[in-house]
């Protein structure tokens, strides 16, 4: 057992994002410039009250007397309490604007992830996809919440600040401006290592995450092959190499606050310094340094916010860049990605045709080599063969979920096809929510037609209920073959549909699938040969490609592995042999 890397999604680039951010703002105008202008505006009042105190000053040092003093607390006052609230309307209508804005991203991000070609996930780590819609969307969340308000009202206030500071001195504005080289080297360095280094965390997160993944999935396997400790090592190494990165992250963030300290020192020094000398020589008053200062000490806050958001905007950029790639990379809609639509009514008209089909997977190189077969209309082929022979690959194929290396997949006339397989999905809401799932318009009656023509009478009654409890394995594939006579294909795949379901439910979903044979394309593959000995021709696999083709009572009469299959499968006595080769219990 080897730690082979799979291939990752792909991540969006800077300009991308930033077209993306740019199209959901535009749906939402007015209120973007509404709330910069509020932004402003609440800024803007935030410059009285240091003006008021420097005024006051002022007005102590030359005994203005009690009620001009007065004047200014009270104007210092309302200043105050009016920032404040404009400030508050201005966050509550900026937080409206950013949770649609995040709505629609999360709404965007989930469709593509579901309309992602099966063989993009399958090849790839799925755990890599699972952080992006989970960890990634949370933190672009979390970013919108928390640090775009503190983004905006830092930003303003730095600006208003920096205006108000050159109007009452330019030369105090240029001491100000001491800062700002500790400002640029410090933020400057944090962002050339921290791209880097937030990048990487939430790829080592996924890698981890895959690790733990395959470790609990596989649990069952690793066991039989003793191959537990591998596993072990595995989520332990990539657990450790996450860990460090964060931590080298924790390195990165304390050498930025030395930065920032070193600023705040170094500036607000000059301009007191600046100051004593401008009033030394009678050109400002001492109320004003004592403004200046204030003013300066004002943007402590807001730099401090904006240069420390950097981190959030780090991980929220990264978490962009990764949902960017997920939207870009699904297709525009599963029509477009199959290329066909279905054009005909009449299930006997569509036939399946495969020349010299190729396709093998990049992790493992197992798949299927130059297999031709033909379908005709309103007939079963059935795939047999031991567990790797490709039989379910070449389901998958033309399902549409791995495009053919070589060769070609035709359906004359085109449609697209329906694909059952051994997983077993009790989907959440209720039971007709779970039926609905391909049929949202489908009525009551049409709900329970289905559920009767697959001898699912106990599900009739279920209809009613809101949550339903969690059904057992056969029960879960009773519904999903319902389903798929709701949406009625014209091609339908059946990919070990019954692997995974318990002896007593096996009649119950083999009667369904019959159902659902009944007039229709079909392709089945089964581990039992009893339901493949009716399909009008058998093709048997083995290590990818086709070694038999034929009728059931022709691959009985020739020497080769179906007639062993068969064989062995019969002659059993308490055990029947599967056409994969392992055994199964006789009811």
């Amino acid at each position: 057992m080897t730690d082979t890397p799979t291939p990752l999604l792909p991540i969006a680039t800077g300009s991308r994002v930033l077209i993306v951010i740019r199209t959901l703002l535009r749906r939402h105008r007015r209120r973007s410039a509404g709330t910069a202008v509020l932004f402003l505006v609440a800024s803007a009042l935030g410059v009285v009250l240091p003006a008021c105190l420097g005024r006051i000053v002022d007005a102590v040092s030359t005994d203005a007397g009690i009620a001009v003093i007065v004047g200014w607390v009270v104007g210092a006052g309302a200043g105050a309490i009016a920032a404040a609230l404009v400030m508050l309307w201005a966050a509550r209508v900026l937080t409206g604007l950013v949770q649609d804005v995040l709505a629609a991203l999360r709404e965007d991000v989930f469709a593509s992830a579901m309309r992602l070609p099966v063989s993009t996930v399958d090849d790839g780590e799925t755990a890599d996809l699972l952080s992006r819609v989970t960890g990634d969307v949370d933190a672009v969340a979390e970013a919108g919440g928390d640090v775009v308000p503190v983004l905006l009202s830092a930003g303003f206030a730095i600006g208003v600040s920096l205006v108000a500071l050159t109007a009452l001195d330019p030369w105090l504005a240029l001491a100000g401006i001491a800062s700002v080289p500790f400002y640029l080297l410090g933020t400057r360095a944090f962002l050339r290592r921290s791209r880097v280094v937030f990048r990487e965390v939430r790829v080592r997160e996924a890698a981890r995450s895959q690790a733990v993944l395959e470790a609990v999935e596989g649990i069952e396997t690793l066991t039989a092959l003793n191959e537990q400790d591998h596993a072990l090592t595995r989520v332990r190494s990539r657990a450790e190499d996450s860990i460090l990165m964060q931590i080298e992250g924790v390195r990165v963030r304390n050498r930025l606050f030395r930065w920032i300290n070193g600023g705040e020192l170094v500036g607000l020094g000059a301009i007191l310094a600046t100051g004593f000398l401008l009033q030394a020589n009678g050109a400002i008053t001492v109320g004003m340094v004592t403004t200046a200062a204030l003013l300066f000490h004002r943007l402590f806050d807001p730099v401090g916010q904006l240069i420390f958001a950097l981190d959030d905007i780090q991980r929220a950029t990264i978490g962009l860049a990764r949902l960017v790639g997920v939207i870009d990379l699904a297709p525009e809609s599963d029509c477009a990605a199959s290329g066909a639509t279905r054009t005909v009514d009449d299930h006997a008209r569509v036939a399946l045709d495969l020349h010299d089909v190729s396709y093998r997977y990049p992790t493992t190189g197992r798949g299927v080599t130059d297999v031709t077969l033909r379908v005709e209309p309103g007939t079963t082929a059935a795939l047999v063969g031991s567990s790797g022979s490709g039989k379910s690959t070449l389901a998958r194929v033309i399902a549409g979920h791995h495009p053919p290396a070589s060769g070609s997949v035709r359906l004359e006339p085109a449609t697209i096809p329906y694909y059952v397989s051994q997983e077993l999905h009790q989907f959440r809401g209720s039971l007709a929510d779970n039926l609905r799932l391909v049929a949202p318009d489908a009525s009551e009656g049409e709900l329970i037609a289905a559920l009767l023509a697959v001898d699912a009478e106990w599900a009739v009654e279920l209809l009613v209920s809101v949550a339903p409890a969690p059904l057992d394995e056969g029960r879960i594939q009773q519904l999903a073959i319902a389903r798929a006579l709701l949406a009625d294909p014209a091609l339908v795949i059946l990919d070990e549909a019954t692997a995974d379901i318990g002896l007593q439910h096996r009649d119950a979903v083999e009667g369904a699938i019959r159902v659902l044979r009944r007039g229709r394309t079909t392709v089945l593959i089964s581990h039992r040969l009893e339901p493949v000995s009716t399909a009008e021709q058998i093709a048997v696999f083995d290590d990818g490609q086709v070694v038999q083709l034929g009728t059931h009572d022709e691959l009985l009469t020739a020497a080769g592995p179906y007639r062993s299959f068969w064989r062995a499968q019969i002659a059993g006595g308490s055990h029947r042999t599967t056409a994969s080769g392992s055994t199964a219990e006789c009811p």
